[in-house]
C-alpha cells in the first residue's frame, strides 16, 4: 500500500497559510515612493559616495572592507550580488549561491548519515574540520560553528529571500573577520529600516519537479518611517516548500511504500528597528529566525533508481533521516558619530538548535553480521538509529572605531571582539539487536554465539543504559579576544598601501564523554583546555590607474585554532593500526595556518561595455586540519596532515555588446594538492604528496540576458550555465585513507533558462512575472557516493532536483 506523510503535510499547511495570508499583499500593494534602505552614521554618508561612484553602472555598493566601497574600487576578489541579481538568477539558499560563483565549494560530505554535514570551501580551503575555514556572517555576526561528530552539528545557513547582498570575499580575512575565515567568508547582508518613504517587496513561486512533488513559495517584505527620519522600519516573513523527489521501496518486494520523502520546508521572519535618537546617535535592535525541517535525506540508491527517467528510490532506509534547524538572532547595532570618526557597536547572541536522525540498519548488518549485500528475513524489522542533537549559543560584542571620510588620504579602521560560544554535541546509537547481529555473524562462520555482549572480547561491555550501542556527548566551550586594526594610505596620487594585523586569544575548552560497546566503554570521561595567542597580518598595495582601473596586489594570513577529535572506539583499530594513532583515546588537533599572495585587476574597458575582474593567487597551507571518514569502520577522525599549497585564478568577464544585451563568464582554475608525504604505522605512506584535496580543478558560470522594450515593458530571456571538471588524478589504492569503489568527484553541468516580462505601473512600481526551468538538460551526476563499508555493494549517492519548471511573481516598489 502506497502512502504519504500526513504529518508533515499538516505542517505544511499550517505554515502555508501564515505565509499565504501574504499573496494579497503581493497582489494589491498600495502606492508608495520607493526608497532605498537607509543605512547608518558614517556608513550612509560612504554608502551615499559610493552610489553616486556606482550611479553611472550597474556596481554593486558592498563593505567588504567594514567602509561602503563600489565593488570596482576594492582591491580583493570578491563576488557580489544584490537583491535583483539574485532574483533574477533563481536563488534560494547556499547551494544555489555556491553552484553559480566559481571556485565556491558546498555540499554533503560522505558519511553514513542520511542528511550528512554540509561542506563549503572557497578556492580549495576546505572546512569540513573542527573550526571552520570559511566565515558565514548574518550581517556583523559569525554564525560558523565547529564540525561535531553528529552530522546535526554543521553551519547554519541562512535562506535567501529579503537580502540586501550577499558578498563571497575569497581569500584568508583574518584581519577584519578573525579566525573563522581562513579561506575566505560569506556574508549575507540584510536591507535597514526605512526612514524616508514607503518600500515593499514580494516574491510568489510555484514549482513541479519531474517525477516529484510540487514546490511552492511566498514571502513578504517592506519598510516604512514610523516616524519621518527618525523612527524606521523593515520587517519580512518567507515560507518555502520544496517538494520531494525520492520514493521509498519496500526492502524485500521493492514496491514503493512512500513517495516524494525527502520534501523540506523553510520558515524565516525579521524586524528590525531604527531609531535616530540625536543626530550622531542612531540605535537598531532586529530579530532573525529560522526554521528549516527537511522531512527526509535526499540521497538515493543506486540499485533501484534510474536517473536518466527522474526516477529515485530509496530501499535501503525504512526510518526518515529527518533534520530540524532552528535558530534565533537579535542583534542590536548602535553608530556615533563622532565628527571625524564612527564609533559602530555590533552585539548579538545566536541561539540555535538541530536535531537529526539516520537509519544505520545497513551499516550494522554490514560491519557486524558480515551482510554486505542483501536483507535477510531475520532482520525483516530491525530498525537501529542514531539520533543526534545540538545546541549552539553564541555572544558576540564588537567595537569599531574609523574615519568616517572613505574618500580620505589616510583611511583607517580599529576594534575590539570578544565572542563567547558554547557549543552542546550529542550523538546516540541505538541498537537493542546488536547482541543478534553480532551473533548471527557468529553462526554463519560456525563459531558459538556470545550470552552477551560483554562476552565479546572486542566489546566487553554492554549497552550504555541498555539501548545506545555507540554514546558521545561533547562540550566546545570558546572564548575569544582580539583586537585589530587596519589602514589605508594614499603615498601618491592614485597609489595606496595597505596595512592591518589583528591579535588573537582563543581559548578552548573540551568537555567529552563516550561510552558504549562499540567504545569498549561503559563510560570514559575526557577533558582539555587550550589557549591559543596568534596574530594575522595583511599586507597591501593598490594602483587606481583612472577611474576605471584599478590593479592590486596582497598578502594576508589566517590561522585556525586548535581542536579535539573525539575517540572512534575499538571498531576501528584496524584503520588506526594503519594510520598510526590510538582509537580508544582522543586527540589533539593543533592549530594550521595559511599565506595567501594575490594579485588582480579590475578593469572597465570599451566605455563600460566590457567588464573584467581578475586575481592570480597562491596559498601555502601549514599542518593541515584533516576530516577523515575511516574506511572500514565508517567513523569520523580528524587529524593534522601535512602541508598544502593551493595555485589558482578567477577571472570574470561582463559584455554588452548591444543593447538590451548582456552577457557574462566566470572562470575558476585550482590545483589544490598536499605537498607533504604523511607516514602511516610500519613505515608506510598513508597519503603521498601530490594528493588533490577535494576541490574541482575548473569551475564555470556563463550567464546571459537579452531585454526587449514592449512600451514602457520589458520582455526579456536569461540563461545561466555551471560547470565543474573531474579531477582524473589516479587514486592512490595503497593508502589506507583511500576507498577504491569511491571515485573522485564527477564532472557537473546544470542550465537553468528563464523567460519573462517586468511591467511598470503608473506608481513605477516594478512587477517581474517568469517563466523558468531548471535543470533544463536534466543532469543527473552521481554527487557524495556512499556505502557502508569496503566490501558492501549497496550504495547510495546525491545528485541535482530533477528537471523543475515553474512560475515567479516578483513585486517591487
Amino acid at each position: 500500500m502506497i502512502h504519504r506523510p500526513s504529518n508533515p503535510w499538516c505542517r505544511a499547511q499550517r505554515r502555508a497559510l501564515l505565509a499565504g495570508a501574504l499573496l494579497p499583499g503581493i497582489l494589491m500593494m498600495p502606492a508608495a515612493v520607493r526608497a532605498q534602505a537607509a543605512p547608518e552614521g558614517q556608513e550612509a554618508a560612504q554608502a551615499a559616495q559610493a552610489g553616486q561612484a556606482a550611479a553611472a553602472g550597474d556596481d554593486i555598493v558592498v563593505t567588504a572592507n567594514r567602509q561602503a566601497q563600489v565593488l570596482s574600487r576594492v582591491p580583493a576578489s570578491i563576488v557580489a550580488k544584490n537583491q535583483v541579481e539574485l532574483d533574477k538568477q533563481g536563488v534560494r539558499s547556499i547551494t544555489d549561491l555556491a553552484r553559480l560563483t566559481p571556485g565556491v565549494t558546498f555540499g554533503q560530505s560522505t558519511t553514513a548519515f542520511g542528511t550528512g554535514q554540509s561542506t563549503i570551501a572557497i578556492r580549495g580551503v576546505d572546512s569540513s574540520s573542527g573550526i571552520p575555514t570559511t566565515g558565514v556572517y548574518i550581517d556583523d555576526t559569525p554564525v560558523q560553528t565547529r564540525t561535531g561528530v553528529s552530522p546535526s552539528l554543521s553551519n547554519a545557513y541562512p535562506q535567501v529571500f529579503d537580502l540586501d547582498r550577499v558578498e563571497v570575499l575569497r581569500g584568508p580575512q583574518g584581519t577584519l573577520f578573525g579566525s573563522g575565515s581562513v579561506g575566505g567568508a560569506v556574508r549575507f547582508i540584510s536591507p535597514g529600516p526605512d526612514y524616508l518613504a514607503t518600500s515593499l517587496y514580494g516574491r510568489a513561486e510555484v514549482a513541479a519537479t519531474e517525477n516529484g512533488a510540487p514546490s511552492y513559495e511566498v514571502g513578504l517584505a517592506g519598510g516604512t518611517p514610523l516616524q519621518e527620519d527618525k523612527i524606521g522600519l523593515r520587517a519580512s516573513v518567507w515560507y518555502r516548500r520544496d517538494g520531494g523527489y525520492i520514493d521509498r521501496l519496500d526492502r524485500f518486494t521493492q514496491k514503493v511504500t512512500q513517495r516524494d520523502i525527502n520534501s523540506q520546508e523553510s520558515l524565516s521572519a525579521r524586524l528590525a528597528i531604527g531609531w535616530k535618537v540625536t543626530d550622531t546617535l542612531t540605535i537598531t535592535p532586529s530579530l532573525f529566525f529560522q526554521d528549516l525541517h527537511y522531512d527526509d535525506g535526499s540521497r538515493y540508491e543506486l540499485a533501484t533508481s534510474d536517473p536518466s527517467r527522474a526516477r529515485y528510490n530509496l530501499s535501503l532506509n525504512v526510518l526518515p533521516e529527518y533534520r530540524k534547524d532552528r535558530f534565533y538572532l537579535p542583534a542590536v547595532k548602535a553608530s556615533l558619530d563622532l565628527g571625524g570618526m564612527t564609533l559602530v557597536s555590533d552585539t548579538s547572541y545566536f541561539t540555535r538548535t538541530t536535531r537529526s536522525a539516520s537509519d544505520d540498519a545497513t551499516l550494522s548488518l554490514a560491519i557486524y553480521a558480515n551482510i554486505p549485500d542483501r536483507f535477510v528475513p531475520a532482520f525483516a524489522d530491525y530498525t537501529p538509529t542514531t539520533l543526534n542533537h545540538t545546541k549552539q549559543k553564541a555572544f558576540t560584542q564588537e567595537l569599531r572605531l574609523q574615519n568616517a571620510n572613505s574618500g580620505a588620504r589616510l583611511n583607517w579602521i580599529a576594534g575590539l571582539f570578544y565572542q563567547h560560544s558554547n557549543v552542546y554535541d550529542q550523538y546516540g546509537g541505538q541498537d537493542p539487536r546488536l547482541l543478534d547481529v553480532v551473533n548471527y555473524n557468529q553462526v554463519q562462520n560456525g563459531l558459538p554465539p556470545y550470552a552477551s555482549l560483554s562476552d565479546n572480547p572486542q566489546f566487553g561491555v554492554e549497552l550504555y543504559q541498555g539501548k545506545y550501542s555507540t554514546y558521545q556527548r561533547n562540550i566546545h566551550v570558546d572564548d575569544q579576544k582580539a583586537v585589530y586594526a587596519q589602514a589605508d594610505y594614499e603615498v601618491v596620487p592614485r597609489v595606496k598601501l595597505t596595512a592591518g594585523a589583528r591579535y588573537t586569544i582563543a581559548d578552548y575548552r573540551y568537555d567529552g564523554f563516550t561510552a558504549g560497546p562499540l567504545f569498549a566503554t561503559a563510560g570514559k570521561v575526557d577533558q582539555l583546555k587550550v589557549t591559543s595567542r596568534t596574530v594575522t597580518p595583511k599586507f597591501g598595495i593598490a594602483f587606481q590607474a583612472d577611474s576605471h582601473n584599478l590593479f592590486y596586489a596582497t598578502a594576508a594570513k589566517g590561522i585556525r585554532g586548535p581542536g579535539v577529535s573525539p575517540a572512534v572506539g575499538t571498531s576501528c583499530a584496524a584503520d588506526a593500526a594503519a594510520i598510526g594513532f590510538n582509537p580508544a583515546a582522543s586527540n589533539t588537533i593543533n592549530p594550521d595556518s595559511v599565506w595567501s599572495y594575490e594579485a588582480g585587476s579590475k578593469n572597465r574597458l570599451l566605455g563600460g561595455k566590457l567588464l573584467v575582474d581578475a586575481s592570480v593567487y597562491r596559498v601555502k597551507w601549514k599542518n593541515v586540519q584533516t576530516l577523515l571518514v575511516l574506511p572500514i569502520c565508517q567513523q569520523q577522525v580528524m587529524l593534522n596532515l601535512g602541508d598544502a599549497q593551493v595555485d589558482g585564478f578567477d577571472l570574470a568577464l561582463t559584455v554588452r555588446p548591444a543593447p538590451g544585451l548582456s552577457l557574462g563568464a566566470a572562470v575558476s582554475y585550482i590545483d589544490a594538492r598536499y605537498t607533504t608525504d604523511i607516514p602511516g604505522a610500519g613505515g608506510t605512506i598513508i597519503r603521498r604528496a601530490g594528493e588533490p584535496l577535494p576541490a574541482a580543478p575548473w569551475s564555470v558560470q556563463l550567464n546571459g540576458e537579452y531585454s526587449h522594450p514592449i512600451g514602457a515593458d520589458e520582455l526579456y530571456l536569461r540563461g545561466d550555465y555551471a560547470y565543474t571538471s573531474h579531477n582524473d588524478t589516479p587514486l592512490n589504492l595503497s593508502s589506507p585513507l583511500v576507498d577504491p569503489a569511491l571515485p573522485r568527484a564527477p564532472a557537473t553541468s546544470l542550465l537553468n533558462l528563464r523567460l519573462g516580462m517586468r511591467l511598470k505601473t503608473e506608481q513605477k512600481d516594478s512587477i517581474d512575472l517568469s517563466l523558468f526551468v531548471n535543470n533544463v538538460t536534466d543532469s543527473h551526476p552521481v554527487l557524495a557516493l556512499y556505502h557502508d563499508t569496503l566490501a558492501s555493494t549497496r550504495y547510495r549517492a546525491a545528485t541535482f532536483r530533477p528537471r523543475t519548471i515553474g512560475l515567479t511573481a516578483t513585486f517591487r516598489r
